[in-house]
């Protein structure tokens, strides 16, 4: 009986298979995923094709989607633990796996609901359902076990205008569930084309389909108009060293480093920078206690004639046997000669700043070096610069926790000019993750109005404005300055001021749902009956 249902099995497990993998292409860094982003909707595809499945088999295909997409999308992981983390090939293929896996729980789970919802609510509700369930799904993801939100759904419209646009009134969270809602009534008018062949019923879709796409795009367009600029421009000099990773922590190579960021910052003042930023650690030292040999070259960094924000490494005292603990910073230097202000990195990187559950997993303590033993900081900074006439103030955050919406939008509620990210993104090589931080980070502006400065040691650096446009953006492992004049062009958006709205109304919608399905289900097949 089993090899007879063998030939079915492995067809309904090869399209969530198939469907997630091509999914997961849209995330990596090709012309042809850019190209192809529209039929992201299209992904969920199989999940509209099942009426009636038990928990554990539409939980089944929904992890097998789920691990399919993040194989493919993580698979940079692969590279930074081969050739950063020296870790052999089949390990860091078993890691990408683990981790995919953990993140295709999610998947099962809403797959799983999807499936139980049809079998409990009228169809016509399914899809807003559905992108409800994702939603919330999303949103646990980013935030369970200290949270890994990295590849959002709603990402893959980053530089697709205007629909992009929407981020300004619900945020990223927003657009995953329009993408998910998009699919769920394609989903259904193919389904329903299939199954009953009703002008009607395909008009009906068709109709919800354009209204949708239409409504959204007119939305987005409206949400990026009516920026005003205010004051003069500021020249703000962006500085990426290129150093490369395996020799940046080395004790021969540290002054060489630090002079190659002055010589650039020499020739961003050249071109009338007011405002200096280096990416995270670019100053690879305890700043306020740098080893003696370099400290004429720590001088040289105080002394430069224009403000400054550099990452670098601080410490602090801890109750253990060592005694003392590495913080990542970004300090703010003033120009004249003594550094003002200082931001710790509150969400450090699991696996790369700190080992989570040291008993289970200490044994990749050697692979991250003195970073992975890292201390986070508990609030946030602003910093304030005076650049040229005009004083600026800055909001920093460091590298991974521009992933984090809510982290970047609690200091944006505080009014800062500028919004700047010093990243390091040499540990991912050439591979996909570059991109992908970049347009998550980049996100950020759109949702608060607020323009970001992204400044990476080997790429990618830039500045996005809140109407969506990017400028200066540089190419990975060059050496290069780019010298922008900003305005400060700020508004306020829905957003900012409402936070993760979708996401709460999401999951306020899912456990009434949950509370009315059997009702709600008894009325329509008492409606159904009553219909001559």
């Amino acid at each position: 009986m089993f090899a007879d249902r063998l030939p079915s099995l492995k067809n309904s497990l090869l399209s969530p298979l198939l469907a997630g993998t091509f999914l997961g292409f849209l995330f990596q860094n090709h012309s042809l995923s850019h190209a192809l982003w529209w039929l992201s909707p299209m992904a969920f595809a199989p999940l509209w094709q099942e009426e009636r499945s038990s928990f554990g088999r539409s939980f089944g295909k929904g992890f097998l989607f789920g691990l399919a997409m993040n194989v493919a999308g993580l698979f940079w992981l692969v590279t930074t633990m081969v050739h950063y983390g020296h870790v052999p090939v089949f390990l860091a293929v078993f890691g990408d796996v683990l981790l995919s896996a953990y993140m295709a729980l999610y998947t099962g789970v809403f797959w799983a609901g999807t499936v139980f919802f049809r079998q409990k609510l009228p169809v016509w509700l399914l899809p807003p359902v559905a992108a409800a369930l994702w939603t919330v799904l999303e949103g646990f993801r980013g935030i369970l076990l200290t949270g890994f939100p990295w590849n959002p759904l709603g990402s893959l419209l980053f530089g697709h205008f205007p629909f992009l646009g929407m981020a300004a009134l619900t945020g990223t969270t927003g657009l995953s569930f329009f993408i998910v809602l998009a699919g769920g009534i394609l989903g259904e008018l193919f389904h329903r084309i299939r199954k009953e062949r009703s002008f009607r019923t395909t008009l009906s879709w068709s109709l919800s389909f354009g209204l949708l796409v239409s409504v959204w795009a007119l939305a987005g367009h409206l949400a990026l108009q009516g920026f005003t600029e205010k004051e003069p421009p500021v020249p703000i000099g962006l500085i990426q060293g290129n150093i490369p990773q395996d020799q940046k922590w080395t004790a021969a190579f540290l002054k060489h480093a630090v002079d190659g960021y002055l010589d650039l910052s020499q020739k961003a003042l050249s071109e009338g920078a007011k405002l200096l930023v280096w990416p995270e650690t670019a100053l690879p030292v305890v700043w306020n206690a740098p080893p003696t040999a370099l400290l004429p070259t720590v001088k040289q960094v105080e002394s430069l004639p224009v403000p400054l924000v550099t990452g670098t490494l601080g410490v602090v005292r801890t109750g253990d046997e060592t005694g003392y603990a590495f913080t990542n910073e970004a300090v703010l230097f003033s120009g004249k000669g003594k550094a003002v202000q200082r931001y710790r990195k509150r969400h450090l990187v699991p696996f790369g700043e700190y080992i989570p559950l040291p008993w289970l997993f200490g044994w990749l303590r050697p692979m991250t070096g003195i970073t992975g033993d890292m201390r986070s900081g508990t609030k946030g900074a602003m910093f304030e610069v005076s650049a040229g006439d005009q004083t600026l103030r800055l909001a920093p955050f460091i590298c991974y926790e521009a992933l984090y919406p809510s982290l970047v939008r609690e200091m944006a509620l505080k009014g800062p000019d500028f919004l700047v990210v010093l990243s390091d993104d040499a540990w991912f090589g050439s591979s996909d993750a570059p991109y992908q931080l970049f347009r998550q980070s980049l996100l950020r502006a759109i949702e608060n109005g607020i323009p970001l400065i992204r400044v990476a040691n080997t790429g990618l650096s830039g500045v996005m404005e809140p109407d969506g446009s990017v400028l200066g953006k540089t190419s990975l492992f060059t050496r290069q300055e780019v010298t922008i004049s900003l305005h400060q062009k700020r508004r306020t958006t829905f957003y900012r001021l409402h936070g993760e709205w979708v996401f709460r109304l999401s999951l306020l919608a899912i456990l009434c749902l949950l509370a009315g399905a059997p009702l709600l289900r008894a009325t329509e097949q008492s409606s159904e009956r009553t219909v001559p």
